[in-house]
This record gives C-alpha cells, structure tokens and sequence, in this order.
C-alpha cells in the first residue's frame, strides 16, 4: 500500500514564496523554499516567507530539501528554513549550490549566526536516491542556467514538478531543456503534475516575446552616446543578450551592481571557473568601473540588481546619491526590469523621474517584455509530454491557477483530477487513487523586518498605518510615587497629527482628560499605572475621533519619582 500526500506551504494565490511539501510513506520532500515581496499595506516588512512550523513538527521525516534553480522567490528563504529545520540535506544543481552558498554565507555574516548546511551538488538530468526514493532532475528553460524540474519516484507512478519554464528548442547551452528525459518520465507514468500558472492566461508560447535583443537592438543602432540599462541581476539570459550585442555594436559593457551582495557579478565570477563559460565577456568588451563619467560614450553600463532594489537604486541615483554614475543628456537609459508585485509605487516613481532627465528614455513594459513563464501553448506541451493522471496548477494567484485548470480541462483532464490547492491545503493519494478528504494545516506568512524573523505582526503593521495616516500623539506625565500628585508640567507632543496652529485646544483638551485621570488615581488606589495608561489612551482616542476624525497612534508614559 502506498501513501503518497501533497501540500503547498507557500506559491499558491500569490506570486513568489514557493514551496511544496511531497510526502511519500512517510518521506517529507521539500521542493524549493523562497520569498516574496509583501502588500504595499505591510509597512516596512522586507519579505515575507512560509510559515515552518509543520516542518519543525515534522522535522525527523524530511528528507530532503530541493531547490530547482537560483532565485529568491524558489531558494530566498533557505537560510531561515535552514534555522529552523535542522539535519535535513540539500540538493541543488551546481550553479545554484554556488549561489545558495554565498547566500548563505551572506546571512550568516549579516546575523551573526552559524547554519550547518549539507549541501549536495547534483547535475541537471541526475538521478539520485533519498531514503530508497528515486529522484530525477530534468534540465528546463528558465530565465536563469542550470535550471531543472523534480520527478519524485512512488510506487503508483512520478509526482512531477515543473519549476519554472518555457518551451525554447533555440536556447544557449547551459538554459536548454530535455525533452528527452521529460518523455522518459512519462513514458514509466505520471500520477501528478505540478505546473507553474502566472502566464496561464497568455496566449500562445511565451518564446520568442521573452527575447530583449529583438527590443533594444534598433536602441544600440540609435545610441549615439552611453547606454544604461536598468535589469535584473536574476536574469541571466537577459544578461546574455546584453553582452551579445556589446560585442556586435563594438562597446564596452560595466557590471555595475551597487549592492555590496550582487547575484550578477557573483554569476559572471563563478562562471569563469566552469568548462563551458554560459557568458563569455571578451575583455576588449569590458569596461572600467572607474573610468564611469570620463570618456565612456562607447559604454553600455548594466545597472543591475535585485528586483526588490533596481527602481531604489535608480531613485537613488536621479537623488545624486551615486558618485560615479548620473543620467545626463546623451545617455540613452534603457528600464527593463518588469515590475513586480509589491514595487509598484517605487517603479512608478522611478520611470516618472527618469523621463524628467535629459537623457533618452526607453521603457519596455510586461506586455511587450515577457518574463521566461509558460504561457499556454508551454503548458500543453508539458501535459503532452507527461500525461499526467492528476494535474495540479502552481505557483500564482488564484486567476492563474484557475486559468491553467481550464487549460488542463481543454487538453482532457477530468475535471475530478484537476486539484487547486490553497497553502497549508494536503491531499492525499491511497494505492494512486485521490482521497475526497483533506487535512489543513495553519501556513500564515512569516514577516521578515531587517532582521527579524516573525516578531512583527498585524498589531505593528496596523501601528505603522496608522503612524503613516494620522501621526502620533505622545504625553508624558510625572507624578509622586506615594501620593500620586502631578509634580511637573505635563507635556504634550504630536508628529504628522495636527496643525496645532489651528488645533491647540484639542492638546489641550488632551492633557486636561489625562490629568483628569491621574487624580482619579488619588483617590481610587485599585488603580494601577498600566490601567492609567489604558484609561488614557481609550479616552483621548475617543475625544480625538469625535474633534478631528483622526486615530493616531497614542502614547501615554506616566513618570514616578
């Protein structure tokens, strides 16, 4: 009897923060563990990744963790999983092991703390085995090299994961897919597929609308004068392209990275120890950082970086906060680093101000720059190949699941074994037969601040809302320990709240409810400091409700002496 269960922790009704839960008689696979950017409603949150606890419970049957290729939103939240989930090794193809291992390396300097990985380098079409399990890679076509799907062996047939794909038989050594070992896969059978869904309602095949040279080609024809284009660290076959048409325009390109922890130039450095170099940079074709500003005109400066910290990098350079780079007349600036969700407002702000310089703008939107996703015709191809028994769409919010279900319904699926899963949602598999019962398991975000993990929760953000909205209003307040007499001036101080000029008799009226307060404490001694404080708070923020329609954040602190 097999017993086979599946379980999204995070990826599913939202765009990042992957990762999937497989269990096989009673061997937890972990397939990817990333992050995403939070809602523009979380203030000052950084990203937010899975909730850990199921594994944490579970910690003696996983077996593996498995990250299929080299970006935040599948592999960003490692380092936290990693704390959290002791013993467990990790498998992951050889540039992607490189990357997680400066990642690594990055949290544990940026912390201060100490991670016992056991990572495991594994080529893309391996086969390896895990506790007795069978577990086969199959190269895929992803915006970035070395990255693979996961086919995870089980008595009733594979449990497939797609990762993230295209279908692009034209692609460079090193981003090449395999359909070859994909159709071996589905020729021993498929008892479930899991497949990405954020261009599921995108016609067609994604390739070649993912191609940059086809775009910017006209602009390096055009360019009389320097060119800086904005893009993705993350995306090496852009990248690719980029150094490509250097060479052919006869320029010079700059890596210039201005985060300290840089994937890009961190790619570029360890492709120069690999057999096969995926990006070849002649140095006649290399430039000087330094020489940035002084007889650059045959420049194509790459101004790359993270998603979360390209339009940020901008901002700050159109501030002056850059010493060695500006956009000034001449320049064509090139933006084609899709935006995301989560930084709408600093792209907004960022391609608006561009357009105030004097150096010539080109912006390629999403529609016309696709990321390397799979659109329709990608996904049925996939389906053709697998042929799957139950089909499970991924990874996007719920419009795109549902998209990919009914693509999966056109190809033939009954819709009986097409699953969407919500997070924390587990379903079950008995002899290869889909259980009509689900188990649930509680996978609220995590909220990552600086370098907090999870000690920011709705009551901060709700506090930082209200801080953005209505101000603060804080009073302070000394009084005598023994008789709990007023002994001082109450002060009152308010940011972002009033314009006292106009207002000063609602402070006013603050202190006197307040003081009011403090001599009911005189004569009920049942009352402590923090019911004072409460006391306060509750009827300063009902008067200020009523006289201004405000709700600042308000703050009472009460000095003994």
């Amino acid at each position: 009897m097999s017993n086979i269960k599946l379980m999204p922790i995070g990826g599913q009704d939202e765009l990042g923060k992957s990762m999937y839960c497989v269990e096989v008689n009673g061997n937890i696979f972990v397939i990817d563990a990333g992050y995403r950017f939070p809602d523009s409603d979380k203030l000052g949150v950084d990203i937010m990744i899975p909730s850990f606890q199921y594994l944490k419970d579970n910690n003696d049957r996983v077996s593996a963790i498995i990250i299929t290729h080299g970006h935040n939103d599948v592999m960003g939240a490692l380092p936290y999983l990693l704390k959290e989930v002791q013993g467990v090794p990790v498998y992951a193809p050889t540039l992607t092991s490189e990357l997680i291992e400066q990642m690594i390396d990055h949290y544990e300097r940026h912390n201060n703390v100490q991670l016992h990985m056991d990572l495991h380098r594994v080529r893309r079409n391996a086969s390896i085995n895990v506790n007795g399990i069978t577990v086969e890679f199959f190269p895929v076509t992803h915006s970035i090299p070395g990255s693979v799907g996961v086919a995870i062996d089980t008595p009733d047939g594979y449990i497939v994961y797609s990762s993230e794909f295209i279908i692009d038989f034209g692609a460079p050594e090193g981003f090449r897919s395999d359909i070859q070992k994909m159709i071996e896969i589905g020729k021993k059978g498929v008892l479930a597929l899991l497949v990405e869904s954020s261009y599921a309602k995108k016609n067609g095949y994604t390739s070649p609308l993912h191609k940059l040279t086809n775009l910017i080609e006209p602009v390096f024809e055009d360019a009389q004068g320097r060119m800086i284009v904005c893009s993705f660290g993350q995306n090496i076959f852009r990248t690719k392209e980029l150094v490509e048409l250097t060479n052919k325009y006869n320029r010079k390109i700059v890596f210039y990275g201005r985060e300290k922890y840089d994937k890009t130039n961190a790619i570029i450095r360890i492709d120069t120890n690999e057999r096969h170099a995926i990006i070849e940079v002649d140095e006649a074709h290399l430039g000087d950082k330094d020489s940035i500003g002084k007889n650059d005109d045959d420049y194509v400066i790459l101004l790359n970086g993270s998603p979360d910290k390209i339009y940020n990098h901008i901002c700050d350079i159109l501030d002056g906060g850059d010493e060695l780079l500006n956009f000034k007349k001449g320049d064509t600036v090139v933006v084609c680093s899709p935006v995301l969700p989560g930084i709408e407002m600093i792209a907004n702000r960022a391609i608006n101000d561009l357009y105030r310089t004097d150096a010539h703008i080109v912006v390629f939107k999403n529609k016309n720059l696709y990321s390397m996703h799979a659109s329709v015709e990608d996904l049925k191809v996939l389906y053709q190949v697998f042929s799957p028994k139950y089909y499970l769409p991924i990874k996007g919010e719920y419009q795109h699941l549902f998209a990919n279900a009914l693509i999966a319904e056109d190809m033939g699926v009954p819709t009986d074994n097409i699953v969407i899963l919500d997070n924390g949602e587990m379903i079950g598999f008995l002899d290869g037969e889909l259980q009509t019962e689900k188990a649930f398991v509680e996978v609220d975000d995590t909220m990552i601040d600086g370098s907090g993990v999870g000690d920011v929760g709705d009551k901060v953000i709700d506090d930082r809302i209200r801080l953005s909205n209505d101000g603060v209003v804080i009073i302070g307040l000394t009084i005598d320990a023994q008789t709990r007499h007023i002994i001082a001036t109450t002060d009152c101080q308010t940011r972002g709240f009033i314009y006292l000029k106009d207002y000063g008799y609602v402070v006013r009226e603050i202190i006197e409810i307040c003081e009011g307060i403090i001599e009911e404490m005189q004569y009920d001694h049942t009352l402590s400091i923090a019911d004072a404080r409460n006391m306060m708070r509750e009827q300063s923020l009902r008067y200020i409700r009523q006289e201004t329609g405000k709700r600042p954040v308000f703050i009472a602190v009460i000095i003994e002496v």
